[in-house]
This record gives structure tokens, C-alpha cells and sequence, in this order.
């Protein structure tokens, strides 16, 4: 196994823009680990606005109305980060998805088990409530190890529900990565990190997000998965008349903070991330 690098952190933090200044110091793949980017078409929003002439591996995996799950992103970027070592070069993992980061850092056993789209759509009917008690039923400790957060998430919920009843559930995926390096971004004032994701939030309805969102709603329907994202949401409740304008920017900032907040949650529990507060006068990873 070769060397990687992974750069995390909350949204808005200028992880790309780190990526991309390493990358440019020598020969590297860049790799998304951002589980919204992996859909096609959901591209202002979620942030693919790397250079178009700088390729990122682990984006437009599946479309809107396709399932996706790390084990998904894990077979389409492990071929990559492989190849890459063969050539020399290093792998960048760049990405706030601290799931999918950990699948490569530490291995996940819940990678064997197969999307069940036939159970999936068969729990997709059921309400936040029915999804909880399910999984409370048929695997108790697996629901009260989840956080406030995934308890409340039917995505998470029934992915949990598909992993328990599945039969191909494998010992535990370990890949042996000792030279593995993970840098971490953040902001110490949370002032400052509101104004970053204000601004970011901002920046995408300029370039077009409403615009692209009302291109996905003509092909396809509002309750998908995937459009359930933060920012989709927003936009999507803006274009039913249920946000004005100004509410949209601040429903869509407050959903960003929240999910900065989760990020941080994640990324803290790994005491091999090295952190650095960009905010702070001292921050020059960059010039190393």
C-alpha cells in the first residue's frame, strides 16, 4: 500500500482549495468523499466547482433517482487510488462524508451487504416514526448506537434496517494503511465560519442553483433521496412557495451550520487528524 492523504473537515472550509494547491507541488489524484456529489446533475449546489480542467474521481456516480451507499463510492474510488500508487502518484482524498473516509482509513463491514432496492422502496412509504420502531425491532442495539441525528434521518434508518436483515454481512474491511495522513480544516470562530457558508450559500445562487433545481424537478420527483440534501431542500420549499427569497438564504445557511456541526461531531472522534484552525494568524499548512 502507497501513501494517502485525506483533508477534512465541516463545508466551506477551503478544503478543495488545499487539495488543489498540494496537487500542484506533485503527481496526485484528487478523490471526492462527499456523498452529495456522487449524483449527476446535482452539481452547483453540492459544490463541484473544481477547476474544469483539474479531474476529481468519486463525483457523478449514479443519477438522482439511483441508490448510492459508501460501498458504491468505495468501488468506484478504491480501482483509482490503486492505480494511483502504481504510477507514482498520491491519492487526495478531499471530502466532509466522514463515513466514507473512514471506509478507507479504518474499513467498514457493512461494505459486503448489497442495496435492496425492493426492500428500499417497500421502506420508503413508511413514516420517520414506522422506520424507528422497525429497526427498534428487529435490531435494538443498532438503533441506540446511532446518534440524535441518524436516528432522525430515514435515509440512515433504512440502510440500518437493510443491513440487519441482510445475510451477507462479511467480517470487517481493513485496509492496511500506515502511511495514511489526515489533515483537518476548521474555523475557530464560529462567526466566521457562518460568514464562509453565508457567502458559499450566496455564491451558488448566483451561479445558478434555482436554476438547476428546477432543471432536476422537470425529470425528476421532490421526494427522492438525493433531493432531500441541504440546500435542495430549501430551494425546493423556496419554489413551492413556502420560502421567500430571504427565507431560502437562511433556511439553506442554517441547514449548512447544522451539517458543519455533525461534520466536526465525526471527525473529532479520530485522534489521528491533525487540526489546523484556518482562521488563526499561525495556519500555514499550505506553505508546507
Amino acid at each position: 500500500m502507497g501513501k494517502l492523504l485525506c483533508i477534512v473537515g465541516p463545508t466551506a472550509i477551503g478544503k478543495t482549495a488545499l487539495a488543489l494547491h498540494l496537487a500542484a507541488k506533485e503527481p496526485s489524484t484528487l478523490i471526492s468523499a462527499d456523498s452529495r456529489q456522487v449524483y449527476r446533475g446535482m452539481d452547483i449546489v453540492t459544490g463541484k466547482d473544481h477547476p474544469t480542467n483539474t479531474q476529481l474521481f468519486g463525483i457523478d456516480l449514479v443519477a438522482p433517482d439511483e441508490s448510492c451507499s459508501v460501498s458504491v463510492w468505495y468501488n468506484a474510488v478504491m480501482p483509482i487510488i490503486t492505480q494511483s500508487w502504481e504510477e507514482g502518484r498520491l491519492p487526495i482524498v478531499v471530502g466532509g462524508t466522514g463515513f466514507y473516509v473512514h471506509a478507507l482509513t479504518h474499513g467498514i463491514h457493512t461494505l459486503s451487504v448489497p442495496i435492496n432496492q425492493e426492500l428500499r422502496s417497500q421502506l420508503t412509504t413508511l413514516s420517520l416514526p414506522k422506520l424507528q420502531a422497525k429497526l427498534c425491532a428487529i435490531a435494538p442495539a443498532r438503533f441506540f448506537a446511532m446518534n440524535h441525528s441518524d436516528q432522525s434521518n430515514p435515509r440512515r434508518l433504512i440502510r440500518a434496517i437493510e443491513v440487519a436483515l441482510s445475510s451477507s454481512l462479511s467480517p470487517t474491511v481493513n485496509l492496511s494503511l500506515p502511511q495514511t495522513q489526515l489533515i483537518g480544516l476548521r474555523y475557530s470562530s464560529l462567526t466566521l465560519q457562518k460568514e464562509a457558508i453565508r457567502a458559499r450559500v450566496l455564491s451558488r445562487l448566483q451561479t445558478g442553483a434555482v436554476r438547476e433545481t428546477k432543471k432536476l424537478l422537470q425529470k425528476y420527483p421532490a421526494n427522492l433521496p438525493s433531493l432531500t440534501a441541504i440546500g435542495y431542500r430549501s430551494l425546493i420549499a423556496h419554489l413551492t412557495g413556502k420560502l421567500s427569497q430571504a427565507e431560502l438564504i437562511d433556511h439553506w445557511v442554517a441547514g449548512e451550520l447544522a451539517y458543519a456541526k455533525r461534520q466536526l461531531t465525526w471527525f473529532r472522534r479520530d485522534k489521528s487528524i491533525q487540526w489546523y484552525d484556518i482562521d488563526k494568524e499561525d495556519y500555514d499548512y499550505p506553505k508546507n
